[in-house]
């Protein structure tokens, strides 16, 4: 003996079956809706709240679609944006890699051609001063030895305080850079 409950609930088992009928027959019965208040004017006329209510759901189900289309539309232009993003992220990575290595090389190249240089002329500039100096203790007269003196002092202060200026300066070039371009400003209507 079946009692009304047992009818009217399936078996746990029939779940799945009993959803698919009935979503399979709330389609049936929305697409024979679609048809006749779409098809003709006559249903409109005969039952306006059953052709309001098809109205609402298919400018409902219009409004999703164009929101669904346009979250697509997003998505798919930030992927293609982060894409590049990534694509000009390792152009300048790579970039700025190899021209910091080629910078090292060079710089590191030259520093010590310079570095030998300077040395060399410091070492040639100290000889002739020693040979100037040994000249001193030769002059007789003695403002004449006391005016070249200050003048052979000030000369090796000079050439000295120029090599530690020129190396200086040397090495501040790491520290230039291409300033950034300031935007450009539309030029100023006059009326």
């Amino acid at each position: 003996m079946t009692t009304d409950r047992q009818t009217q609930t399936p078996d746990a088992r029939n779940l799945p079956l009993e959803a698919t009928r009935r979503g399979d027959e709330a389609e049936h019965r929305i697409g024979h809706a679609l048809r006749r208040h779409t098809q003709s004017i006559l249903p409109a006329l005969l039952n306006p709240q059953e052709h309001r209510l098809v109205r609402e759901h298919v400018a409902a189900e219009l409004a999703l679609g164009f929101e669904h289309r346009r979250a697509a539309l997003g998505m798919a232009l930030d992927s293609r944006l982060q894409s590049i993003r990534e694509a000009c992220n390792h152009v300048l990575v790579t970039g700025k890699t190899q021209l910091r290595q080629q910078r090292i090389d060079t710089f590191g190249q030259v520093y010590r051609d310079l570095e030998a240089r300077m040395h060399q002329l410091a070492e040639d500039y100290l000889a002739a001063a020693d040979a100037r100096y040994t000249r001193l203790q030769s002059i007789q007269a003695e403002h004449l030895r006391v005016r070249e003196q200050a003048r052979q002092e000030k000369a090796a202060g000079d050439f000295l305080d120029t090599l530690d200026l020129l190396m200086d300066e040397f090495r501040a070039i790491l520290s230039e850079n291409v300033a950034p371009r300031a935007p450009e400003r539309p030029a100023a209507q006059r009326w």
